[in-house]
């Protein structure tokens, strides 16, 4: 009857398909209606849905200035009152969602996120849009399986899908896609995640194809490698770009700092952030929303060396302001906009030196788009294969490699962290790559402590203490005073302490002397990893667990064996 002991595993694989369709068509709408918004925002500011390169020159200095103000001062209060994870890029809050909480996100972002992220877009915000679609689409998996009570590991897979089909139907790119969940947001590559999100992938890259047409986002020239002397300058390149990613990612976070200290409600920091990027507008027009149309142009080698150059600063400086003010929306497109302003500038100055060996601007442009997003991002393979199949030429694919290894490997030499950890570090969160940590972080105290645990009066005198150590389970005993809330506790070595006095004193000591008062505990809400680092860091095996809103209330106790037993089996379901 082996048929029989396989038939509940090919139902969960089925299960696991019919939900991911169901995301891949969500997330495919989601994309497109997300777009089809910010044209409408675009268009109710400055009556041009277009490119705004093609029109900067005929809107008012005022509109320039003010409309991105406008923007922040409506979407700071929504944010702040409704839901305050779709402030900023959104991305870490997703692997977040994923760590900590098992995958799960609020309802009401998928609506709050696209509503805020497409008005910021949409007035001039200097923001991508891949952000909030992974965030949108994310959001949608994890209602859908937070809706049929799908188990976390279910569930986790469920948000991979949905980040998967919003990148795939931004960028006509389903590969991209789903390496952009697999390797940033889950980083994880088993077979179990990674079929559901590819075939969520390619419905969410069907539908928008339906609707959108089989273009790529953004006009890549042919690609030509005129020598192989050129991998030398894409090694430089690759220099350059990790250097430009960490300037931005410094920047960024610096912004936030700024924004941070500032002395009046965080709801009116949008606005102030939106009113110094008017400013910038003036002058620059290129860092208006996404940018798409001054890449396009980098990729045709339209700029000049130092156009490249302060394009480079200009967005960086653009992004940091309304990103750390807190605007909604993306730092992916941004990345994709400085790398190609950084390519276009290190092509345009080799190429002029050396220009029977080198090709055009455009060519390293093509190649710096990816080298920076490897480099902020920390997901090469993702960077790789975005630019791969905006191309569809694979004689870049050895530069491009060459590139986006050296700006890696310059980023994390020289910074811990990706754009998207840092922001959870600064937040006292580290996540632990692979699946096996996620076990700990995933897990609240809460769900395996155990309840029943031995307490005593203060009053208790040193006799009893040690007859009910003796009896206990457990190697500690907790000490209550007398409204029950605990005040020490005692182990044998307390006691052993307590034997060493003379025997008078030892007969008049009481639970109260011999306890330890100072008393390191967790809460249920507390993860099994942060309980582990406590237990490991007092040299113990167990901790008292107290309610999070009086720490003076026991409501269990935890161990190290619990917590390696609880580990230990959750593997074996996984292997």
């Amino acid at each position: 009857m082996r048929w029989a002991q396989r038939l509940p595993r090919v139902n969960e694989h089925v299960i696991n398909a019919v939900l991911a369709i169901l995301i891949g068509l969500i997330g495919g709408a989601g994309a497109i209606v997300f777009r089809f918004m910010i044209k409408f925002f675009q268009e109710f500011f400055y009556h041009d849905a277009r490119d705004f390169l093609l029109f900067y020159h005929q809107v008012p200095f005022w509109q320039k200035l003010l409309f991105p103000a406008l923007a922040g001062l409506i979407v700071g209060p929504i944010i702040h009152f409704l839901a305050h994870e779709a402030k900023g890029h959104g991305v870490p809050e997703v692997m977040e969602a994923l760590v900590v909480r098992g995958g799960r996100l609020r309802a009401r972002l998928t609506l709050v996120k696209m509503f805020v992220s497409a008005l910021c877009i949409g007035s001039g915000s200097s923001v991508g849009r891949e952000g909030p679609i992974v965030m949108i689409g994310s959001s949608a998996g994890s209602m859908i399986g937070q809706l049929l009570r799908a188990p976390e590991e279910r569930l986790r897979t469920l948000v991979g899908c949905g980040a998967a089909a919003g990148i795939a139907a931004t960028f006509n790119a389903p590969i991209a896609g789903v390496l952009f969940a697999v390797e940033i947001l889950l980083n994880d590559f088993r077979l179990e995640r990674f079929s559901p999100i590819v075939l969520s992938s390619v419905v969410a890259t069907a539908v928008a194809r339906r609707y959108l047409g089989n273009f790529p986002a953004l006009k890549a020239p042919a690609y030509q490698l005129v020598s192989l002397q050129e991998f030398f300058f894409y090694a430089l390149l690759g220099l350059a770009a990790g250097l430009a990613a960490l300037l931005f990612i410094e920047l960024l976070y610096r912004s936030e700092d700024f924004f941070e200290k500032l002395p009046f409600p965080d709801y009116f920091k949008p606005a102030l952030g939106g009113l110094l990027l008017g400013i910038l507008l003036l002058f620059v027009p290129h860092v208006f929303g996404v940018g798409y149309g001054a890449v396009n142009q980098a990729l045709l080698g339209g700029f000049s060396g130092r156009t490249f150059l302060l394009l480079i600063l200009a967005k960086i400086l653009a992004t940091s302001l309304v990103l750390g003010s807190g605007h909604s929306g993306g730092v992916f497109a941004p990345s994709l906009f400085i790398g190609a302003m950084t390519g276009g500038f290190v092509g345009s100055v080799v190429h002029a030196l050396f220009p029977t060996i080198t090709a055009s601007a455009g060519a390293y442009a093509l190649v710096g788009m990816g080298a920076v997003v490897a480099a902020t991002t920390h997901g090469p393979i993702t960077a790789i294969l975005i630019i791969f199949e905006l191309t569809g030429d694979y004689s870049i694919i050895l530069p491009l490699m060459l590139s986006c290894i050296v700006s890696l490997f310059v980023a994390t030499q020289l910074k811990e962290g990706s754009i998207y950890t840092i922001k959870l570090r600064r937040r006292g969160l580290t996540l632990k790559r692979g699946w096996e940590e996620q076990i700990l972080t995933s897990t609240r105290v809460g769900k395996i402590m155990s309840r029943e645990f031995e307490s005593l009066p203060e009053t208790t005198p040193l006799p009893r203490v040690i007859e009910a150590l003796g009896r206990s389970p457990h190697s500690y005993l907790l000490v209550t005073n007398e409204k029950g809330e605990l005040s020490g506790i005692i182990s044998f070595h307390d006691v052993r302490q307590a034997l060493l006095k003379e025997r008078e004193e030892a007969q008049r000591l009481t639970a109260k002397d011999i306890a330890t008062q100072e008393v390191i505990t967790v809460t249920p809400e507390d993860t099994l990893l942060e309980a582990q680092h406590r237990l490991a860091r007092l040299g113990v095996s167990q901790l008292p667990v107290v309610d999070s809103r009086n720490p003076k209330q026991v409501v269990g106790i935890i161990s190290l064996r619990e917590i390696l037993n609880f580990h230990e089996k959750e593997l074996l379901k996984k292997l």
